[in-house]
């Protein structure tokens, strides 16, 4: 324990250092917990082949010791002790750690996409490399940012002297990502919820031993085996189930950069996960957790220690933290090695992420008639997810696949067909850089895509996928979720773009309508699919323009060897004699 001139000696200098780094907020949340992923679902009718893997080359790195101690933070190991091996009501193991260590959450320092696009963010804007790694590791490596806020050291994430160097003292508590001793320890602050607990502004509080306390969701726990095991304290508060603490990394916004490299007093609503939820009907019912993190079955006892004694408790909720980032779980859990990760179980995180996905947003064919010489017919997309689908960071798109096949089974249209690496065939943004491909309420030819997704442009209008100076959404035609006025939200999360004027886009969906001329008369056959990917064509390329970087180069190498670009969420079909 220190003493009270040692702790406000660090308080000092830990106010210093958060007056000092607050020029730029979180730039950059990867977590797929809230909507994100890809890859070709075996039940595609896109005959999509496996690139052969590449081995990448690997960077300088260390295993984590999960069972490190901070002053003010565990391992997970140290939790799993007590944590793992839980059994519900039906014999179904709900192990936290076991659960946890395959997630996004647990993988949020290891992250390869996340340390390229830093590293690429570093590249184009180096007089910011100080402000960038220190703001980018708040979410990212929360534990040890906190540490570095409560000492005043570097909080730099690469280098000899960096965070995420194993010689650096904090490296454990860095690559264990967002875990158990973190979450569960952030207050329920009066600023928790608002603009000003956003962008990683969360509050741990400046405590050592016992007196530091884990927040669970049930009233009077067993506190001596947690104090005697771990050295924390356990108490109940409602907080840990809310939104709220969810928000505290998944609503961030950006100060903007000039072309000039210049910070600007403009900011940027990089994702807003939280506010889309606030404006939806879900906000009323159900909580983040509520889907993220499911129910396990029936009344469960919530620790294996002591072996007697333990109340039954309801309403456990399981520590998968279900997204839809299967995309970069099978890069993970294919690249285990050449990461230094030693979790397993990423193929059932990715089985419950497709199933979730599945869930988000559904799609069906309507109205197909005869209409003069066209073919006229309507996809209906719904959203049924809590907030925008896609939601969360920027790279993330769905799209509509749609094929018409005459009798001999010979596609005569398609729209929206994407190849083995990812690229969708008439899509302006993966094509053609600098452009972008429009919202549509009709469609007429082959080489017209809808696709739900966020571009972004600089402060002299130009599209950048540079999230430094991104200043504004050009479009965001994103689905919305039901119970969303779109001319009543606030702007951070209003449509842009074609979006805006479309009547049929609405909270709760939008309706497309094709009509397709030049068909022989016969019968034709309509497949219609809405696919997801958590990495657009075009965003990946542009960062590969930086792949003279090693860690551009490296997640390129990984890239390249990737299975899962894309997700098929929803799919229709219907026929017509024409």
């Amino acid at each position: 324990m220190q003493s009270t001139q040692v702790k406000n000696m660090i308080l000092r200098s830990r106010h210093k250092w958060f007056n000092r780094y607050r020029l730029l907020p979180i730039l950059f949340v990867f977590l797929g917990a809230c909507g994100g992923g890809g890859g070709s679902d075996p039940g595609t009718t896109l005959p999509l082949p496996t690139p052969t893997p590449v081995p990448p080359t690997a960077i300088a790195d260390s295993t984590t010791n999960h069972a490190f101690s901070t002053d003010h933070f565990t391992g997970s190991q140290n939790c799993s002790s007590c944590h793992d091996g839980l059994r519900d009501a039906v014999g179904d193991d709900v192990s936290i750690v076991v659960d946890w260590q395959a997630t996004m959450m647990a993988n949020s320092a290891r992250d390869p996409l996340w340390r390229a696009k830093v590293a690429s963010e570093i590249k184009r804007n180096p007089a910011l490399q100080e402000e960038i790694e220190t703001t980018c590791g708040r979410c990212h490596v929360p534990m040890a940012s906190t540490e570095v806020e409560f000492s005043g050291i570097s909080a730099a994430l690469f280098g000899d002297s960096g965070l995420l160097h194993p010689d650096n003292p904090l490296f454990d508590a860095a690559n264990e990502g967002v875990s158990c001793t973190l979450c569960h320890q952030i207050e329920d602050s009066a600023a928790l919820g608002s603009d000003a607990g956003f962008s990683g502004n969360f509050t741990v509080a400046f405590n050592f031993g016992i007196d530091r306390l884990l927040y669970g969701q049930y009233d009077n726990p067993f506190v001596t085996p947690m104090q005697n095991q771990i050295g924390f304290t356990p108490t109940a508060s409602a907080h840990v189930s809310s939104s709220e603490l969810c928000a505290t990394c998944h609503n961030l916004s950006t100060r903007v950069v000039d072309t000039q490299g210049i910070v600007t007093n403009q900011s940027f609503p990089e994702q807003m996960v939280y506010t889309e939820w606030q404006n939806s009907v879900f906000a009323a019912t159900d909580s983040c957790q509520d889907c993220h993190m499911p129910l396990a079955t029936g009344d469960m006892t919530i620790s294996t220690r002591p072996t007697n004694g333990l109340p039954l408790r309801a309403d456990f909720a399981q520590h998968t933290f279900v997204g839809g980032n299967t995309y970069m779980l099978d890069i993970l859990g294919q690249n285990a090695q050449a990461l230094n990760i030693t979790a397993s179980g990423f193929d059932k995180v990715i089985a419950e992420t497709r199933t979730f996905l599945a869930s988000a947003a559904s799609l069906t064919l309507e109205n197909i008639v005869r209409a003069g010489d066209d073919l006229d017919f309507t996809v209906r997309v719904s959203n049924l997810s809590g907030h925008k689908f896609p939601t969360g960071y920027p790279s993330r798109r769905a799209w509509l696949h749609v094929t018409i096949s005459d009798a001999s089974g010979v596609v005569v249209f398609e729209s929206g067909a994407i190849d083995a690496m990812g690229k969708i065939s008439g899509l302006e943004s993966d094509s053609s850089p600098g452009q972008f491909e429009a919202h549509y309420d009709i469609i007429t030819s082959a080489d017209q895509v809808q696709s739900y997704e966020t571009i972004m442009q600089n402060v002299d209008g130009d599209l950048t996928y540079t999230l430094l100076e991104a200043a504004t959404y050009r479009k965001d035609n994103r689905l919305l979720p039901t119970g969303m006025d779109k001319t009543l939200v606030p702007g951070t999360i209003q449509p842009r773009g074609d979006a805006m004027t479309d009547s049929d886009f609405v909270g709760g969906g939008d309706r497309v309508h094709y009509q397709i001329a030049g068909l022989a008369p016969g019968n034709y056959t309509i497949e219609a699919s809405l696919n997801y990917q958590t990495m657009a064509y075009g965003f990946g390329q542009d960062l590969f323009i930086d792949s003279d970087e090693a860690r551009v180069a490296f997640f390129e190498d990984l890239d390249n060897g990737a299975r899962m670009r894309f997700e098929l969420i929803s799919s229709d079909s219907g026929s017509i004699n024409f």
